[in-house]
């Protein structure tokens, strides 16, 4: 509307045009001035919801701007649940409004990986061809490419990256890192955030111009995570603190606050909180929601909340997971690992376990357990393998034998971090709804699963898994072949 008003009223020829060109002036210094009203100008829909803390990010980074433009840098990290609209705010519109106020400032807008990165950089790209044209700015035609894209005649850029990627031969005198880490299995990784912080410290801060800005906005997934690490290094109290580390302003946004006030009312109802929290279970529910991740201790699995019954009701669609242990390994082990079955039914969002078997067999006594199990309970059963080691012969053999038989035999191969596989049973736990059949695997039963992660096995908490993942949709870290 003000580019309309600026574009019939170039030259005025009457008072009431002249007016018209004064207002228009007004509001185009307005939203330069203020990122508040740039943001309500050029809000990413129509009827976008506003938040208490929408408002608040907005302000951080308006703050931000201002000490950058005052000659004094900036680190900020700014926490808040998924799906809150921190990337609307921070990386598809903040970097706008900057460098209209700055057309010679250098931008960075960085996350979990490049393809992220250049989607948040083309709609930043969008709003700044729109926008820029009431300042006399626009994107070069040359150099536009929604992963590197310049002002026309000025020095000013914004660039996209991927951490971990090529970020050589750019320059930062803002640098945004929105969204470091993409699901759970990365965040349980030591190996990914490792890579990850040396991404941040090696590649990305050496970027940054004499007097910059590092703005993190994020969603926590673990205490260790870019943010926990930096908290570490900020913390005079911690074994990582660094007097010399940059000194970050943190401001949080937990979904449910102390006062028990939800944070996002205006957009997410109370059932869609308490919905979230019920799925997450109470680890990611801290971390994700809450922004206050704990360390894991031996109860991610809430065994005290699971209900044995006499009998699983009729009806139940059972398949058998296989955990199979490596014969090598019980020749040396003091206490080796156990080959073990679960037997496992998903329905109306309650597991069911009717039956666990393990031992520490041999190879030929091993397969002969599983061949009789599933002989008994015939072809209406499926069983599936980790065919993994000694389970890669397992799988094979069985499948071979049962086939004529009609018994459906599958393998999957584990891929990352086994306690992110693992969060794919802990809301059910956390629920109440794992139902478990009266009998004398009860007890080592729960008592392994009380233990996991800390624990020395975790043959049953594998087996369960593998049992119930087609049922759970084959949660991350797992590959299913029939």
């Amino acid at each position: 509307m003000i580019a309309n008003l600026l574009s019939t009223t170039n030259n005025p020829t009457t008072p009431r045009q002249s007016v018209c060109r004064l207002k228009a002036e007004k509001a185009r210094r307005a939203l330069q001035r203020s990122f508040r009203a740039f943001f309500h100008a050029y809000r990413p829909t129509p009827r976008y919801c506003y938040g208490r803390h929408t408002w608040a990010l907005i302000d951080e980074l308006a703050r931000t701007t201002a000490a950058l433009e005052a000659g004094r840098s900036r680190y900020l990290c700014v926490c808040m649940p998924f799906r809150h609209g921190k990337s609307d705010i921070a990386s598809r519109r903040y970097p706008v409004w900057h460098l209209l106020r700055n057309p010679d400032h250098e931008l960075i807008v960085a996350s979990y990986n490049h393809q992220l990165a250049t989607e948040m950089s083309f709609e930043a790209r969008r709003c700044f061809q729109r926008a820029g044209r009431i300042y006399g700015l626009d994107v070069e035609s040359g150099r536009a490419s929604v992963d590197a894209w310049r002002i026309a005649g000025r020095r000013g850029a914004l660039y996209a990256a991927g951490l971990g990627g090529t970020i050589t031969g750019r320059g930062a005198h803002v640098l945004i890192i929105d969204d470091y880490l993409k699901n759970r299995e990365e965040a349980e990784s030591p190996l990914i955030r490792d890579k990850l912080w040396d991404s941040f410290t090696c590649d990305l801060m050496t970027r940054l111009a004499p007097v910059h800005a590092v703005v993190i906005v994020a969603n926590r997934w673990h205490i260790d995570d870019l943010v926990g690490r930096i908290r570490r290094r900020n913390d005079p109290d911690s074994e990582a603190y660094d007097a010399d580390f940059p000194r970050f302003e943190h401001v949080t946004f937990p979904a449910c606050d102390a006062d028990g006030r939800w944070l996002f009312p205006e957009r997410f109802g109370e059932s869609w909180y308490r919905q979230l929290r019920a799925s997450l279970g109470r680890y990611a529910w801290n971390a994700q929601a809450q922004q206050d991740p704990q360390p894991r201790s031996g109860n991610l699995l809430r065994v005290d909340r699971v209900q044995i019954a006499a009998a699983p009701p009729d009806g139940l669609a059972w398949r058998w997971g296989w955990d199979i242990a490596a014969t090598e390994k019980q020749r040396v082990k003091d206490d080796p690992d156990y080959t073990v079955g679960v037997k496992s039914a998903l329905d109306g969002g309650r597991l069911y376990i009717a039956e666990v078997v393990r031992g520490r067999w041999g190879t030929l006594r091993r397969n002969e357990v599983i061949r009789q199990i599933a002989l008994r309970d015939g072809p209406s059963t499926p069983h599936t393998i980790e065919a993994v080691g000694v389970g890669v012969d397992t799988f094979r053999t069985l499948r071979a034998e049962l086939r004529p038989h009609g018994i459906s035999v599958r393998k999957f191969i584990p891929t990352g971090d086994k306690v992110a596989r693992a969060s794919a049973l802990e809301p059910l736990f956390e629920l109440g709804h794992v139902i478990i059949t009266r009998a004398s695997w009860n007890a080592p039963y729960l008592d392994e699963l009380a233990a996991f992660p800390a624990g020395r096995h975790d043959d049953q908490v594998d087996a369960t898994l593998i049992s119930a993942y087609e049922a759970l949709h084959a949660p991350a870290g797992l590959r299913v072949s029939r």
